[in-house]
């Protein structure tokens, strides 16, 4: 399948170089693309039967080919993150979607794996996918399976600190998100309270989380055509969004910061 295009400028997502401002514009382009996963899970599925760096540079035209699935399937999704979260989205639609999608080798000398490769093909949607701030969408395509993500995951102890004092003053607010929008947090725990907090702190609970995450898988069904894929991502974000949106308030984020 040929993406929508093949050339453009600077670091302008290719479907902005011809609607740089307009979202309209964007829907009538992708509207017409079929959804082609069949390629992303096959290859996915044969780079985990074949993971060594002869097979992978042997089969590259096939790894080429599904990543071109990939990113338009990520133009698709930014499409859909814009119309919902302007003050992410907007600021979204100018990246080249390639930005956001992570390398297939791993980095060695970090992973406990010992395969080269991670078979699936990842993407997280911000500006700077390296940065913590903005808290933002992170998309997994692989034969194991489909799903969007968002949340918290917050590395530097600083930050870890910031949310739990956050949720301590207002885990009422929380509770009444996770019940309203039927969500299953879920995340590294620890076995007690952390230092600072009391063991009968009402938030406890809360409070042991080391990240906090949720998903939304993609069946099957939500994978045939760009309109079924478009609506499964756009529910997903609709219950999603206040979740994000409480946990990046601990942060006191504007459209207008500057994420370094």
């Amino acid at each position: 399948m040929e993406r929508l295009y093949h050339k453009y400028e600077g670091n302008k997502s290719p479907l902005t170089s011809f609607f740089p401002c307009s979202k309209i514009g964007l829907q009538i382009i992708i509207s017409g693309v079929i959804m082609n996963f069949d390629r992303m899970l096959a290859y996915t599925d044969a780079l985990s039967k074949n993971n060594n760096r002869v097979w992978f540079h042997d089969n590259h035209a096939d790894y080429d080919d599904a990543k071109e699935d990939f990113l338009t399937l990520l133009d698709v999704v930014k499409l859909e993150i814009a119309q919902q979260v302007p003050e992410l989205g907007d600021r979204l639609l100018f990246e080249n979607s390639k930005n956001f999608m992570y390398r297939i080798p791993r980095d060695m000398r970090y992973s406990k794996a010992k395969e080269p490769y991670n078979p699936a093909f990842r993407a997280y949607f911000s500006p700077k996918k390296s940065n913590f701030l903005p808290l933002s969408y992170y998309l997994h395509i692989s034969h194991e399976g489909c799903y969007i993500e968002t949340g918290a995951y917050p590395w530097e102890t600083k930050n870890l600190n910031i949310l739990r004092s956050y949720i301590a003053t207002n885990f009422e607010e929380l509770d009444e998100i996770v019940f309203e929008n039927g969500l299953a947090v879920y995340g590294e725990r620890l076995k007690r309270v952390p230092a600072g907090f009391t063991a009968d702190h009402p938030a406890a609970d809360w409070l042991k989380y080391k990240f906090w995450l949720v998903e939304q898988d993609f069946t099957a069904k939500d994978m045939t055509d760009f309109s079924t894929f478009a609506i499964a991502v756009s529910s997903a974000i609709r219950r999603f969004e206040p979740l994000r949106k409480f946990l990046s308030a601990a942060f006191e984020i504007s459209a207008d910061d500057d994420y370094e």
